[in-house]
């Protein structure tokens, strides 16, 4: 019985709020939260301020276009990748080298197709070479290559696509036929 007389005591009585009144205007920083007077805190995060190509979605983040004249000399660079690549793609060096170049898809195709030459012990006679390289530049920071090659003891064409990307060649597409 002292436990209701207890809570009744406890109870507040307001007035009704005028639903009339007039809405004042906002501050400017209105929205922000307000930190309790009492609060004794040491750190209170206050709003962030957003730069300005971030809000108008041009984003910094994620991968970045690279114009050509700030890459490597396409032609001689294509040369080695794809040397690289053919010596992946017969077990003698691991995808995980050419990673930074390549896209993720690519990268796997060819630590496949590396890792089937490893299980057959297939190994060439000749290491692989590359006899021509055609470059050609479609629209600025993309080149597309055709080359001939000679591969597992064949002479064969390579069709490759490079993207300017974060500062370097990035290959997007690799046939070997």
């Amino acid at each position: 019985m002292s436990h209701s007389v207890l809570s009744a005591s406890r109870i507040t009585v307001r007035g009704i709020p005028d639903i009339e009144a007039p809405l004042a205007a906002p501050e400017p920083n209105d929205w922000l939260p307000r930190r309790p007077e009492h609060a004794n805190l040491g750190y209170v995060q206050d709003h962030l301020s957003l730069a300005h190509s971030v809000i108008s979605g041009d984003s910094q983040f994620g991968p970045q276009p690279t114009r050509s004249s700030n890459l490597p000399e396409p032609r001689a660079w294509s040369q080695n990748m794809i040397r690289a690549a053919l010596e992946v793609m017969d077990g003698l060096r691991p995808a995980s080298q050419l990673a930074r170049w390549l896209t993720p898809e690519i990268r796997e195709r060819i630590s496949r197709r590396g890792l089937l030459a490893r299980r057959r012990r297939q190994r060439q006679q000749r290491p692989s070479t590359v006899r021509s390289v055609h470059v050609c530049e479609p629209i600025d920071g993309v080149v597309e290559v055709a080359a001939v090659v000679v591969y597992q003891n064949r002479v064969r064409a390579v069709a490759m696509r490079m993207t300017g990307v974060d500062g370097r060649w990035k290959i997007s597409v690799l046939q070997v036929g």
